[in-house]
């Protein structure tokens, strides 16, 4: 009896070891960047739950500025990023093709709002200066594009001066009389009920549309190819969570406002509330997206090849093989 209570005890002790050994090892978080507006909006129900959770499946950074992501994204250092649309060509050709399109998740945000009455329409805009962030990327090509199709010159008929990010454009926007600005939702909502003087003086995405038949691809969901390819679960995750997370937003407006507030995307959860379905936040799968994202590249590319890198995307990176 003593025999067997050893040999049973020795083989206790030997599974204890391998199923040790064998235990499964958490997962290493995908790391993701957003931009401290429409795309942190969109990801307010994610960015909840991985907050204090024990094993987080991604963590999702905010920033104000994509010139901040730019350099994560080409190191390998970011696994997913949420740019403006441009900026994915752009970062396609110069990891030449290290990354792929997940989907779509900003339609047109963008407004020229003024702190006075003097523009009334685009060709109201000659002789003034424009404040705008986003240089290099959708911002500055979409408002170059409406700009020449009005006949204007950027900077000989109108100066578009650029600053650091949309929060220090606001502040300058409420503070001096006079000033106009390039700025997207949700920071127009919040000028606006801060500064009864500042009104929207074009709506950029309504002239865009105007002008292509087509509404205005803000900003795309882009990860890195060698994620995509050897974490193919793990995409499909984050993209069935951020599906979720629209899903939530637009069904939840107070709770998602809450969330808004909580994550400093926006000051307050009423200012939230009245911005949020401004945003024009969406999901769309890169298959969804790809022809009017396509056509998007098109008309930049005739327009300003710079403003994709140099060459339209080709097929690659659309497919996500």
């Amino acid at each position: 009896m003593k025999k067997a209570k050893k040999i049973f005890a020795v083989l206790s002790l030997m599974s204890a070891v391998l199923l040790g050994g064998c235990a499964t090892k958490p997962v290493e978080p995908l790391e993701v960047a957003a931009l401290n507006g429409p795309t942190g909006i969109g990801m307010v129900q994610m960015l909840e739950e991985m907050e204090g959770a024990e094993n987080p499946k991604y963590n999702i950074a905010l920033y104000q500025s994509p010139d901040e992501i730019v350099g994560k994204v080409v190191s390998g250092e970011l696994d997913i990023a949420c740019v403006p649309s441009n900026l994915g060509a752009v970062l396609y050709n110069k990891t030449e093709g290290g990354i792929k399109l997940l989907g779509m998740n900003t339609l047109g945000v963008l407004y020229i709002v003024e702190n006075g009455q003097t523009v009334q329409n685009i060709e109201d805009l000659k002789g003034k200066t424009i404040l705008s962030s986003g240089k290099d990327s959708t911002p500055e090509f979409v408002l170059n594009y409406i700009l020449n199709e009005a006949g204007l010159v950027p900077g000989e008929d109108v100066t578009v001066e650029f600053m650091g990010n949309h929060s220090d454009i606001a502040s300058k926007l409420m503070a001096e009389e006079g000033t106009i600005a390039l700025l997207p939702q949700p920071f127009v909502t919040t000028v606006l009920a801060k500064n009864e003087n500042i009104r929207m003086a074009i709506d950029v995405n309504e002239a865009w549309n105007n002008l292509n038949q087509m509404d205005l691809p803000m900003g795309i969901i882009i990860a890195n190819a060698n994620v995509v390819k050897d974490n193919a679960k793990g995409i499909e995750a984050f993209l069935k969570d951020y599906e979720a997370s629209v899903k939530f937003i637009d069904e939840n407006l107070e709770d998602a406002a809450a969330l808004v507030e909580k994550f400093g995307i926006v000051p307050n959860a009423a200012l939230a509330k009245v911005a949020i379905p401004k945003c024009n936040i969406v999901y769309r799968d890169s298959s969804a997206s790809k022809d009017s994202l396509n056509k998007f590249y098109e008309i930049l590319e005739q327009a300003n090849p710079k403003a994709v890198g140099g060459k339209l995307p080709d097929e690659a990176f659309y497919t996500l093989q």
